[in-house]
């Protein structure tokens, strides 16, 4: 085999993977958007998909995205970032993104990989929840969200948080040019 055969079969092996690895995450996303709607009982309009943040640092602009977040009585409560591998690393970016990209700190981020689930409290820093069990549901949420006041991230901390962001959204590109 010669290297041009040998970088033709590297390249469709990688783009193989990258299917596998869309198609597993694609199965995540239905199964947290099947828990919110049948189990959390959110209503469809509650939950924006794929929304997209414009994120103005210090030398540049960029568009930050996630899978989901959810929007009760005017106010952004969760942001949810689904993972087909490596969880611990996207818990990192979804408290960056919690913090950063409103005016205000999103109170809860949760990630998940469609087996373990992790909700974190943004403002506080703690871990809400470790199971799609524990999830908390529409009228606790709203509950949670009662004289919820809109507190924004610290100025001086929030251009590391959005390089954070920044970072990650280079890392959800793959080689083949899609997006996971």
């Amino acid at each position: 085999m010669d290297k041009e055969e040998r970088d033709k079969k590297i390249r469709e092996k990688i783009e193989e993977e990258e299917q596998l690895e869309q198609v597993r995450l694609e199965g995540v996303k239905e199964w947290v958007w099947d828990i919110l709607l049948n189990v959390k009982h959110f209503r469809p309009e509650e939950i924006q998909i794929d929304p997209h943040f414009n994120l103005e640092m210090s030398d540049c602009e960029a568009i930050a995205s996630i899978d989901y977040v959810i929007n009760l009585n005017s106010t952004t409560v969760m942001a949810i970032k689904c993972s087909s591998s490596a969880l611990e690393s996207w818990e990192r970016y979804i408290k960056a993104l919690a913090r950063v990209v409103l005016d205000y700190q999103i109170p809860y981020a949760m990630v998940t990989d469609g087996e373990t689930v992790r909700v974190f409290d943004i403002v506080s820093g703690s871990v809400v929840s470790n199971s799609v069990q524990e999830l908390f549901s529409r009228e606790e949420a709203l509950k949670r969200i009662e004289g919820f006041e809109k507190t924004p991230f610290p100025k001086e901390k929030s251009e590391r948080e959005k390089r954070i962001v920044y970072a990650f959204e280079g890392i959800k590109c793959p080689i083949s040019g899609g997006k996971s």
